[in-house]
């Protein structure tokens, strides 16, 4: 059968595991970055990781590890400028991942060839998903929800009222702090199924398609992540049977389902201004 046949195949399952891990931590992670207007900050830090993984590359180091540790160190030096230097945040975000892009692109030049591990994380390969990289896309997943259960409530004051979230005596610059070392780290995760040039898009359109038609932030949640699971497996079939990109395809997917909710549902969505509705669901 159509649906079913590919996965006779061991990296069809793994493929398929980390595609939907991928799929659902990308939609938790996106629902606040599209709320709190982040999606630069992701796009920043998917870029400027790829200094990260060259330099990894050219030491001989783990891609992965020291990928997410650099990215995260992005992501608080973001931070850190932009709240003790007195710099707007997609200035802080435009400063730091040009120069991080800019190490990659010198070091990567340097390399008259690499392999598919440096080639995955470039442009996305879920087929090529490895046991190893499987359960790494696992663990950030269970982190990334982890974190979301634990503060989500506190998550969504924030997200609608920073000044007050502050002034109530929430931790706001750990939050935001924990919040951007997540976006690191997730964005390092997904990069193996979608690429860096595209891993934005799998962070922002799930949640910006799920924004136009939920009534609360629980059903936002909710179809942010049945959009980003079912964009994940269209992909996914697509990569295997058509031998096409998987990152490509798993983002086109996202697009298209994007479009045409947006056709269908001419709503303005009016229950971002009310804290209560958000928090409660």
């Amino acid at each position: 059968m159509f649906l079913l046949a590919p996965f006779q195949f061991d990296f069809m399952w793994r493929a398929l595991i980390g595609s939907v891990a991928v799929g659902v931590l990308a939609a938790l992670l996106g629902v606040f970055v599209v709320l709190r207007g982040m999606s630069f900050i992701g796009e920043g830090l998917a870029h400027g990781s790829l200094g990260g993984l060259a330099l990894a590359y050219a030491l001989g180091w783990n891609l992965y590890a020291f990928g997410s540790v650099y990215t995260v160190g992005l992501a608080l030096l973001i931070a850190w400028i932009g709240r003790r230097r007195r710099t707007r945040m997609d200035t802080a975000v435009g400063i730091v991942f040009s120069g991080s892009l800019a190490l990659g692109v010198l070091l990567i030049s340097t390399i008259k060839w690499y392999t598919t591990d440096l080639s995955a994380y470039l442009f996305g390969d879920v087929l090529a998903l490895r046991t190893q990289d499987l359960v790494a896309v696992v663990v950030v997943l269970f982190l990334v929800a982890g974190f979301m259960l634990l503060f989500y409530r506190r998550m969504v004051f924030l997200s609608f009222d920073p000044e007050g979230a502050q002034a109530t005596g929430l931790p706001t610059t750990w939050l935001n702090n924990a919040f951007l070392a997540l976006i690191g780290i997730g964005v390092v995760a997904a990069m193996q199924t979608v690429g860096v040039i595209l891993v934005t898009a799998l962070l922002v359109i799930p949640a910006a398609t799920a924004w136009q038609v939920a009534r609360s932030m629980v059903q936002m949640t909710a179809i942010a992540v049945a959009v980003a699971l079912v964009s994940a497996l269209v992909g996914l079939y697509a990569s295997y049977y058509l031998n096409v990109a998987s990152g490509a395809s798993i983002v086109l997917a996202a697009a298209f389902i994007y479009g045409l909710v947006s056709l269908v549902s001419g709503r303005r969505v009016g229950w971002r201004r009310s804290l209560g509705m958000g928090a409660q669901g």
